[in-house]
């Protein structure tokens, strides 16, 4: 698909799939997402260059696992920003995840497993396994639930949240942020 699109930057989905003698254009899509890439357009920009194909040239080693500096969008705590013009920096063991953001946690009510300035990464996940940190949005602002017993729970209290919670994602790493 690389070569076709250097070959013709205009090149349609259906002329890729054409080219490649694939049934039909939903193959192009299947085997983009399969390589983690948004869509054809997110692909053709990666390859003519316009966006680097690798999050950074940065990339180590952790036990024998190859991790890439990702750049995240960096929310603030119940901003209702679209487009956040901040980032946070995050080593991740896939080179194009899906989904990840960062955000920085306004309040310390959830102390002590969370306190103000934490950098929370959360993952924009449908899946909630047992015992998991959650991130969701209430009416009013956004807030932290632990899965317990198939519920989401508040965990100053352990008390259900209402059930008219909009799922964010999962929390998959806290950063905790001291200043001085």
């Amino acid at each position: 698909m690389a070569a076709l699109i250097k070959r013709d930057p205009s090149i349609t989905v259906r002329q890729i799939a054409s080219e490649l003698k694939f049934a039909d254009s939903k193959s192009v899509y299947y085997w983009l997402e399969k390589g983690n890439v948004g869509g054809i357009n997110e692909f053709r920009r990666l390859v003519l260059g316009h966006q680097s194909s690798t999050p950074s040239t940065l990339s180590l080693d952790i036990n024998g696992i190859p991790h890439y500096l990702l750049s995240l969008p960096l929310f603030d705590w119940n901003s209702q920003q679209k487009n956040p013009g901040k980032e946070w920096y995050y080593l991740h063991s896939h080179p194009h995840p899906r989904g990840l953001f960062a955000i920085r946690l306004g309040t310390s009510k959830y102390s002590p497993w969370f306190i103000q300035n934490d950098i929370l990464i959360v993952s924009k996940s449908k899946s909630y396994p047992e015992g998991s940190w959650a991130l969701f949005a209430s009416p009013q602002e956004m807030v932290i639930g632990k899965m317990i017993n198939q519920h989401i729970v508040d965990p100053a209290t352990l008390a259900p949240y209402s059930p008219g919670l909009t799922e964010v994602g999962i929390i998959v790493h806290q950063q905790r942020h001291f200043s001085s």
